[in-house]
């Protein structure tokens, strides 16, 4: 896996602006996409690449019956995570040590671009998943993400593949998953006043292009 990464992470999502928005933000669009599409409060959150578990400990918060747990490949990133309400373990976001059918929710922010095969992580989410769970996936859009790299204002991460809603899309639907909401968001990487009312406003105007992230939700049908 590329790209992994360290304790600094984890110090600067609580002390850098830009990764404290960019955290907040996620996790705003990982609750909208849970409340919209899996309406019945969810009993169990698998998060994929969880890191310190910041944003896995803001929804045991938001649902505090909801058993949490959480995947990450780097202990030491993973022993930030001070929380005793939520469960982190250490592993393979390719290969999830976990039981077939366990989860309501799985969700995975920022992770797949850093993995060797999209679609297996796609298929690990899946296999996991109970019936009629969902599947939220964030990753930042590939032309957005060079510029922000280019001008400075992100240090070069290592990425296997930086991947659009065009190319996930046909990737969730070959591992079965109904795809529900297929959207842009993120005006801004260190946010802005009036955010929300700005981005509606562009996609009422087919605008899209210019947010510069990308979110995915995939539901396990019920034939499986």
């Amino acid at each position: 896996m590329k790209g992994v990464l360290n304790r600094n992470y984890a110090v600067a999502r609580q002390t850098k602006r830009s990764h404290i928005y960019r955290l907040r933000r996620r996790t705003f669009e990982v609750l909208k996409g849970i409340k919209t599409f899996h309406p019945e409060k969810p009993g169990s959150i698998l998060d994929i690449g969880t890191a310190d578990g910041l944003m896995l400990y803001n929804l045991k918060n938001t649902f505090p019956n909801a058993t949490c747990v959480g995947i990450e490949y780097a202990r030491d990133l993973m022993a930030c995570g001070e929380s005793k309400m939520i469960h982190l373990i250490q592993g393979d976001a390719l290969v999830l040590p976990i039981k077939d059918n366990s989860f309501d929710v799985v969700i995975a922010t920022a992770i797949i671009e850093h993995v060797p095969e999209p679609i297996q992580l796609v298929r690990e989410a899946f296999r996991v998943l109970r019936k009629d769970g969902i599947f939220i996936v964030t990753t930042p859009h590939p032309f957005w993400e060079g510029i922000a790299t280019y001008i400075g204002h992100l240090k070069e991460e290592e990425h296997h593949e930086l991947i659009t809603l065009k190319k996930l899309i046909p990737l969730f639907n070959t591992t079965g998953f109904d795809v529900v909401n297929a959207e842009q968001f993120m005006i801004s990487p260190v946010g802005m006043p009036f955010e929300l009312e700005i981005e509606k406003a562009l996609k009422l105007c087919r605008l899209s292009f210019l947010l510069l992230n990308q979110k995915i939700v995939g539901r396990k049908g019920m034939k499986y």
